[in-house]
């Protein structure tokens, strides 16, 4: 009886130990999702549209063939003649 107390205690640590390692694969993966949205000029918040079984396709798209906010700022500060001195992403 002992043994098996014994297995199950063993077993349900194991599944918590895998459950937590997965958590925290998706949260390190969400996290770097967010900072690339950021990085292209949009919230971190469109992170979320992922969730949304036909519209995470369509985001996907307009994300790839739109011209992020960051390229159009950089377009103004050429237009005007100036060059920043860090990149503004």
């Amino acid at each position: 009886m002992e043994d098996q107390t014994t297995q199950d205690w063993a077993s349900l640590l194991s599944g918590g130990v895998a459950l937590a390692v997965v958590v925290g694969a998706y949260v390190l993966v969400l996290v770097a999702y967010v900072r690339i949205i950021q990085k292209a000029g949009y919230s971190g918040w469109w992170v979320l549209v992922g969730l949304v079984p036909v519209l995470n396709v369509v985001m996907f798209f307009v994300f790839a063939f739109a011209r992020w906010p960051v390229l159009r700022e950089l377009d103004a500060w050429r237009a005007r003649g100036q060059h920043p001195t860090t990149p503004p992403y």
